[in-house]
């Protein structure tokens, strides 16, 4: 039997931890920037930073630059290796680690695409540093029945890897196949994993949501299972 529990204070689960990625499509930021608040609010330092790229937004701090102390002294700062057209590039191993003697908790980008609720990984992505004690898989519920050219980054990917057209439309089955070890579980320990099945309020039948978080229950033991609205503020996590 499942249990769906409202969850209203969701920093909650990621205090004890000091290293935590995120990977996928349809909400990683604004999951990372949510997390980072709540994690402020309780008194605690973050620092994020990407192993990818990430959007250059007040404070941050570009370590091939400058130690810039001041900004070392501030609760939340961004952090980058080096800055390019308004967007901090990824740190190495050594700088995280850094991080995670200077601040509380480290959230880490380590995906990109390009504002698309799915995405198909590249040969090189996710980008998942060995540090990471929790791993975040976001997808977007409203890429559900939009067309794959719309809707997955790296769609001509999927095309050749799984023969699926780009005209073809994203039905729940569809969307649940890009939970594999090929697509949204690829090189994961999924025993770190919690799956965050975001923007179920974009959903004409909310239902659909929960079902694939019933979908997903069944089929891989110990995952953790949230679905949400970042922009609601709205979490529930599914358990059996």
């Amino acid at each position: 039997m499942l249990h769906f529990q409202r969850i209203d204070h969701h920093a909650q689960p990621v205090l004890p931890l000091k290293y935590i990625a995120f990977v996928g499509a349809g909400g990683k930021t604004s999951l990372i920037e949510y997390f980072a608040q709540r994690l402020i609010d309780e008194g605690k330092t973050v620092a994020i930073t990407t192993t990818t790229k990430i959007y250059a937004r007040e404070p941050y701090w570009v370590t091939a630059h400058s130690d810039s102390p001041a900004i070392l002294s501030m609760p939340l700062v961004r952090v980058g290796k080096t800055i390019e057209d308004g967007k901090l590039t990824a740190v190495d191993p050594g700088d995280i680690m850094h991080l995670g003697s200077l601040y509380d908790t480290v959230l880490i980008e380590a995906d990109g695409a390009k504002s698309k609720p799915l995405k198909f990984p590249a040969s090189y992505e996710p980008v998942i540093p060995s540090l990471a004690e929790k791993i975040f898989v976001v997808s977007g519920l409203d890429a559900l029945y939009g067309k794959v050219h719309d809707v997955v980054f790296r769609w001509e990917l999927l095309r050749d890897s799984v023969g699926i057209d780009g005209n073809t439309v994203i039905t729940p089955d569809i969307f649940m196949s890009f939970f594999s070890e090929s697509i949204l579980f690829k090189g994961l320990d999924t025993r770190k994993c919690c799956v965050v099945l975001n923007k179920y309020d974009m959903l004409r039948q909310k239902s659909c949501g929960f079902d694939i978080a019933r979908w997903l229950c069944s089929n891989f033991e110990l995952l953790d299972i949230i679905v949400s609205s970042i922009t609601l503020r709205t979490f529930y996590k599914i358990s059996h």
